[in-house]
């Protein structure tokens, strides 16, 4: 899987997230578990950036059913996250979005997978992706 996102050709979405002093661990890098928001953060500016959000995506909710995270350098403070994002692997009622994190000399610092499921917003279950939502990632299928 980590090789399909390192290999995958198209980037749908570029964003930067600074690191913050506070992101430290006791290790004096950036805490693993951090890497999980700056994820977040690059998926909801990915959404915004497509005129979407988690709660709206031309008329459903997304929520992340699945994450997988490889780390293959530390980072460090005063740095940034460079993230390329990417769908991929279109479902009938999910997809992934692939995730590549550079720091600013270029060293790749992650590679990750969400699985984002699109659930009705009044229910709460699973419903069918958006055809026009398939259709701007059509590339992705």
């Amino acid at each position: 899987m980590f090789n399909e996102i390192k290999n995958f050709e198209r980037v749908d979405f570029s964003t930067s997230v600074p690191f913050r002093i506070t992101d430290h661990n006791y290790g004096d890098h950036v805490a693993n578990n951090v890497f999980v928001e700056y994820l977040h953060e690059g998926r909801v500016q990915f959404l915004k950036n497509f005129g979407y959000t988690e709660r709206d995506v031309e008329g459903v909710a997304l929520i992340m059913s699945e994450l997988c995270v490889k780390y293959t350098k530390q980072a460090f403070y005063p740095d940034t996250l460079k993230l390329e994002m990417a769908v991929a692997n279109f479902r009938p009622t999910r997809f992934d979005l692939f995730y590549r994190g550079y720091n600013q000399e270029g060293d790749l610092l992650l590679l990750a997978k969400t699985e984002m499921a699109a659930i009705d917003v009044n229910t709460g279950k699973p419903i069918r992706l958006p055809e026009a939502f398939h259709n701007r990632f059509s590339g992705a299928i």
